[in-house]
């Protein structure tokens, strides 16, 4: 019974809350660059953008699963799951530009930074071995694609956001930036404790720790998005 309850769960997450998401972040990237089109705002509108993309093609994998189930459903995984990790370098650099000179952090190492972290997380996704896939074409990773997902994470991104999130609020004089940079960090806390999550959900295939995250999702996915968007975001 729990079982069948985390499959409508999961298909409930897909076709609702995530499209909900979608239009959100959608709305979050127009607010921004229809107020500024400079680095930063773009910067931070490709965290937003990526992670809509992976939403949307979780959704598509899940519909093909739906209704013509098969081999090509890997193939939508692995784009949905790889667009959302990428996502999480754009939040990196911005932290980034905001705490380092424009001529100390250029374009150009922006790029580098970005390129060197696609390549990372793409050679992690080709992981031997490290996904299946069970009866309802939901994805299963092993235990070694787990803990490999939760160290590259730390070290990719916890580590370096908290620490130039620090960095960066030790600068600040004023209050009510300082106030500003507190709601982007907790936003990023969130993203970060959802990450990890993700992994463990897609790893631990115990029913009830599925339904009870499958709702934390929601909540933590909205939660750290706006956050991040009403600390830093909404007055670039």
């Amino acid at each position: 019974m729990i079982f069948q309850i985390t499959e409508y769960l999961r298909l409930f997450i897909i076709f609702v809350p995530q499209i909900f998401i979608v239009g959100l972040f959608s709305y979050l990237i127009y607010k921004m660059l229809k107020r500024n089109t400079n680095r930063n705002s773009l910067t931070l509108s490709g965290f937003y953008l990526f992670v809509s993309l992976g939403l949307l093609m979780n959704g598509i994998a899940v519909l093909i699963a739906f209704f013509s189930p098969g081999e090509f459903i890997t193939i939508v995984y692995f784009f949905a799951t790889y667009l959302t990790m990428f996502s999480f370098i754009f939040v990196v650099v911005f932290i980034l530009s905001l705490l380092k000179l424009k001529y100390e952090f250029t374009l150009k190492k922006a790029i580098l930074i970005i390129g060197a972290y696609g390549i990372t997380w793409l050679l992690f996704h080709l992981y031997p071995s490290g996904v299946a896939y069970s009866e309802s074409w939901a994805p299963v990773y092993s235990f070694p694609y787990y803990i490999t997902g939760n160290i590259l994470f730390t070290i990719s991104f916890t580590i370096p956001v908290i620490y130039y999130s620090l960095r960066l609020r030790s600068l600040f004089k004023d209050s009510n930036l300082k106030r500003k940079l507190s709601l982007f960090i907790i936003g990023n806390i969130l993203a970060i404790t959802l990450v990890y999550g993700l992994l463990l959900y897609n790893t631990w295939q115990d029913p009830t720790f599925k339904t009870i995250w499958g709702f934390s999702i929601i909540v933590l996915l909205i939660s750290s998005g706006l956050l991040i968007y009403y600390g830093m975001g909404r007055d670039l």
